[in-house]
């Protein structure tokens, strides 16, 4: 039995939690339908119980990543709660540290904005969340769809999402450091932060032993928050708005796709003029292309 396997059995064990080392993924019903298992292809680590009056599964999930050289797997630890008695429209919240490859193709979810003249102090609330968090009604996926497919009723109105941008609420968030946050269909599940444990080629997300606690009290923390934002005054001042544009996402596709070829060709005869020692110039302008033509097909569908 690995470390971090002895940690978490031992955990389990002290507090009266039910854990199993090997495990076929999350038993509460319906959740293994949510964004955040999408993509699973193995479970360990599996440990459930009761914390602060709340049921719980905790588990590290096995997922699949493209890099440089090919595909690896990385394990990441995610909680999961009921989020049972909260009337919660569905919703994902992406660490925008997490979210560069969205971003690049700009998807940015809902954005929050703040009348200039609002008070200080509500206006440094908002940009901190905004800072630390992507806001995608209904979950990132089915944003995405929607918009694409121009079908407002798949995901949550705007109003809808704006119970949950309570001041307390945002607040929490701005000073939280979470991963990859969803509400779906009853349940609350968090991912643990990146970069807890990096290896060569591997990037896992995981906690052991006592470390599981710390995202277990941030999962009750904000249901928490949530159950007492309910009856709370929303921020008058604050409005959403869809920031999504497919148009916008195929001519930044386009875009780079074709600065990618364009600044790739380039570097064949600049290859030739000034020498092989400068070879490692032609993915910095495939690169660099890339990321013009993004920006510039961006700008161009964005004026239609």
């Amino acid at each position: 039995m690995n470390d971090h396997k002895n940690e978490s059995a031992q955990w389990s064990q002290e507090n009266g939690y039910e854990f199993h080392s090997e495990s076929e993924g999350v038993i509460s019903e319906g959740a293994r339908s949510l964004d955040i298992f999408r993509r699973a292809e193995g479970f360990r680590d599996h440990v459930l119980g009761v914390h602060r009056n709340r049921p719980f599964e905790i588990l590290d999930v096995m997922v699949s990543e493209h890099g440089v050289d090919g595909y690896f797997f990385v394990w990441r630890t995610i909680i999961l709660i009921p989020t049972t008695g909260l009337d919660l429209p569905n919703f994902d919240l992406m660490p925008r540290r997490e979210t560069g490859g969205v971003n690049f193709l700009g998807i940015k979810g809902l954005d929050l904005k703040v009348n200039p003249l609002a008070p200080p102090d509500e206006r440094q609330m908002v940009d901190a969340f905004n800072k630390n968090y992507s806001l995608f009604a209904g979950g990132a996926f089915e944003a995405m769809e929607a918009s694409i497919k121009s079908a407002d009723h798949l995901v949550p109105s705007l109003s809808d999402v704006a119970t949950i941008c309570k001041p307390s609420v945002l607040r929490f968030l701005s000073t939280t450091v979470t991963g990859f946050i969803e509400v779906q269909d009853g349940y609350l599940a968090i991912r643990a932060p990146e970069t807890r444990i990096i290896r060569p080629g591997v990037s896992d997300t995981i906690l052991k032993g006592r470390e599981r606690e710390s995202l277990l009290n941030v999962a009750n923390d904000l249901l928490d928050v949530l159950a007492n934002a309910a009856s709370e005054a929303p921020l008058r001042a604050l409005t959403l708005e869809n920031t999504f544009n497919p148009r916008q996402l195929l001519g930044g596709i386009i875009g780079a796709a074709i600065g990618f070829f364009l600044g790739f060709f380039l570097g064949f005869p600049l290859l030739f003029l000034i020498g092989k020692k400068f070879f490692l110039l032609i993915p910095v302008l495939a690169l660099g292309g890339a990321a013009l033509g993004n920006w510039i097909g961006k700008r161009l569908m964005r004026s239609k």
